[in-house]
């Protein structure tokens, strides 16, 4: 039964009766299950074997001034549904800082595209606009207009389908091989490192510790087996993905879709993945089709939780400098954490790129304006598919 005495200022009082019971009855549900004793148990032998393999370490005091910067990329969320197609704005820039001086840049493009995945288009657009941009700070520092020490990606350091597999040749991932591989080898040119800060951890490569597949994603794992202040190198690429293979397709993959039962079938077909994967991989990480490819092989994949509480951030450290150091990088990076669980320079150039949602309608009101030849295909292409969301974009004011 509901409290009588929910007042127009509580959110319950807004909420139909029947949602609302819904919602409160699965809240329940969920605090009742809490987490596993099995769990706690996992991670507290999870950590008997860090220890054991020596690979958890106390995160040092950052004695090393970086000329540190960072680069990140925004589109207004929802897109624009318009008739013709899905249209929104992608922004992207650097934001780079030494001794509290910033340097800024930021730039972007109108992305219109009649897809049904627009947020996988949009999403591998905006990622391959990073590394361009980072790319093209490494160019300047070679030519020596730009001092650069280090760079900072928000997400990992390839893009799919690497280093997992190669694109098609002339196809529409093509420009993912080129810009990875030129990233590395301008990265190994200039001894400069690059950090992918991987915010959405979805991976489970811890698994390579037990040999097994673990029930929870690697984030969650390492802030319970990590005490504020650690730190532990997993390994490199070149060591964990082919074990990560073997335990996705000859035990993860197993669990989810045989569910005890016997499912040859099932067992065979995830065997051809297996060989099909170790094949895939020998192919990105042996360079056969850009030579900077390889040295995916020679990204770290790095842990540490934050002094300040936060829960642990996951790290790709790709590191060619022989000046600097993973355990530098590591301290260098915690000592910028903020409450936010992620480097200032990442909370600086996200709001930095960051976009109004209503900058769609405005974009849209040009292209109807600008036009002058304007034509009843061309304003019936612009039309919103759905006017009833249109409160989500209203113009912006001039």
């Amino acid at each position: 039964m509901l409290p009588s005495d929910y007042g127009p200022g509580d959110i319950e009082f807004w909420i139909e009766p029947p949602l609302l019971l819904s919602i409160q009855s699965d809240v329940k549900k969920m605090l009742d299950e809490g987490v596993d004793s099995q769990i706690l148990t996992l991670v507290r032998e999870l950590r008997r074997v860090i220890e054991d393999r020596g690979l958890i370490k106390g995160i040092g005091s950052s004695t090393k001034a970086f000329n540190a910067y960072a680069i990140d990329s925004s589109y207004p969320t929802p897109p624009l549904e318009l008739i013709g197609g899905v249209m929104t704005v992608l922004s992207y820039g650097y934001v780079g800082y030494l001794n509290g001086s910033y340097d800024r840049y930021m730039t972007g493009e109108v992305v219109f595209e009649d897809v049904s995945e627009f947020e996988r288009v949009i999403t591998r657009r905006a990622q391959v606009r990073e590394r361009e941009l980072a790319i093209k700070l490494l160019r300047d520092k070679a030519r020596g207009r730009k001092g650069v020490d280090l760079v900072i990606l928000d997400g990992e350091i390839p893009v799919h389908p690497l280093p997992y597999n190669l694109p098609v040749e002339g196809g529409v991932l093509a420009r993912v091989t080129n810009v990875v591989g030129d990233l590395l080898e301008l990265a190994m040119k200039t001894k400069t490192p690059i950090i992918g800060v991987v915010k959405r951890v979805r991976s489970r490569f811890l698994s390579v510790l037990t040999n097994e597949c673990l029930p929870m994603n690697d984030k969650l794992i390492a802030s319970l087996v990590l005490n504020n202040g650690e730190y532990m190198v997993l390994g490199n690429y070149g060591d964990i993905l082919p074990q990560w293979l073997r335990i996705n397709y000859g035990d993860c993959e197993l669990r989810k879709r045989c569910r005890g039962g016997k499912c040859d079938d099932i067992r065979d077909l995830m065997s051809r993945r297996l060989s099909e994967g170790l094949v895939n991989l020998e192919r990105v990480f042996s360079g056969s089709t850009h030579p900077g490819l390889k040295m995916l092989r020679d990204i770290y994949v790095v842990f540490y939780k934050p002094r300040n509480g936060a829960p642990a951030v996951k790290l790709e450290v790709f590191n060619p400098s022989d000046g600097v150091s993973v355990e530098e990088l590591v301290a260098y990076l915690e000592s910028q954490t903020t409450d936010t669980g992620y480097p200032f320079l990442l909370d600086r150039v996200d709001e930095y790129v960051r976009l109004d949602p209503r900058i769609l309608d405005y974009v849209r009101s040009l292209l109807i304006k600008d036009s002058k030849d304007l034509n009843p295909a061309l304003l019936t292409m612009l039309q919103l598919t759905n006017p009833q969301k249109a409160y989500l974009v209203r113009r912006l004011e001039a």
